[in-house]
């Protein structure tokens, strides 16, 4: 006899072919079945934020962080004065040196050398990117912890549109159709 708990159990041995890990679906070898774009070959390839660039990259160095996240720590920590400890961490404030402020950022494998001195001994602060309708919009800044120079590198598509450009320029386009038949709006 079964107990109410056991009887509420799924069963597990009736999986669906495709399971789901994280936030990704894998097939059962374990291939992903999301997170790939077919190209015009018809081929699958995994969609990386940098590869296949159909316009210039952006780039640029500076003395202090281009993106305003970690702004007016920076400034702080180039005067000497205290900076709020991270929450993770701990609380209130601390004096710190460049390291150990960044202590916990990561680095950019795909973007890992200072624009500036050349040194592989980077972190990134700020990364964002955009996907929309296939086409992609990034921007990454890194900080060189042997300069102490930030590289900023960003990337646009040229037919990168967000939603509401695009919803603006279907909108646009009907008016002008419209327009064009002697329809009045």
């Amino acid at each position: 006899f079964f107990s109410e708990r056991e009887a509420a159990k799924p069963d597990k041995s009736h999986r669906a072919h495709t399971q789901r890990v994280g936030r990704r679906l894998h097939d059962d070898d374990g291939t992903m079945t999301s997170d790939t774009m077919t190209t015009a070959e018809g081929t699958e390839q995994p969609v990386k934020y940098c590869t296949n660039l159909r316009a210039p990259l952006e780039s640029d160095v500076n003395a202090e962080p281009r993106a305003f996240v970690h702004s007016r720590e920076w400034k702080k920590i180039m005067n000497g004065d205290p900076v709020e400890i991270n929450p993770s961490v701990g609380h209130g404030m601390k004096i710190m040196t460049v390291d150990e402020w960044s202590v916990r950022w990561k680095r950019n494998e795909d973007f890992p050398s200072c624009l500036a001195c050349g040194s592989m001994n980077t972190k990134e602060h700020h990364f964002i990117q955009t996907w929309c309708r296939g086409n992609r919009k990034w921007e990454s800044e890194t900080l060189c912890l042997d300069c102490h120079n930030f590289s900023w590198r960003s990337y646009c598509d040229p037919e990168f549109t967000t939603p509401a450009e695009h919803e603006k320029e279907r909108w646009n386009k009907m008016l002008e159709g419209n327009k064009a038949l002697g329809v009045e709006n």
